[in-house]
């Protein structure tokens, strides 16, 4: 496994014609994708019909989704951060620590942060794991799950 996680990029419009665009209380809903440009490291995207600033406002914050068949394949070792989100850890020995329910970007070595598991001795704290190859030693997508091997004293630092 790498460390490297990938949001995704430009390559991901180029044949997507169309969105899904909701997230909170919204429901997502269909939207065409007219273009799409860079502008520094971020993704510009025009929708057909929002013509007005304050049009695009509404849509500020909106999770924007992807038919899967328009993602591009990833080098070996790369996963799409949506891949990791759901999955379980464990540990090599077998024990379950919880599950996957957001990675956050530092600017370093990404942290998922791990819902743990209901029976787990470190109750309902989350626990932050960094996705480095070195503490993640396996994920296996079928499965979906994470091998960590975490370096001493990592989880005593959640009671665990």
């Amino acid at each position: 496994m790498t460390a490297r996680l990938v949001r995704g990029g430009i390559d991901q419009f180029d044949s997507a014609s169309w969105v899904l665009l909701g997230g909170g209380k919204t429901p997502p809903r269909r939207i065409e994708v007219e273009s799409a440009s860079v502008y520094s490291d971020k993704v510009v995207l025009k929708f057909r019909g929002i013509d007005t600033a304050d049009a695009a406002a509404e849509l500020a914050g909106s999770d924007i989704l992807l038919p899967c068949n328009g993602l591009v394949d990833l080098p070996e070792g790369s996963y799409y951060i949506f891949e990791l989100v759901g999955m379980r850890v464990r540990t090599r020995d077998g024990r379950d620590l919880g599950t996957v329910r957001e990675v956050l970007e530092t600017g370093g070595t990404p942290l998922l942060t791990v819902r743990p598991a209901p029976d787990s001795a470190g109750g309902s704290v989350e626990i932050l794991l960094p996705a480095a190859r070195a503490i993640c030693t396996e994920i296996d997508r079928a499965a979906g799950v994470i091998t960590i091997d975490p370096p001493e004293g990592l989880l005593e630092l959640y009671g665990l």
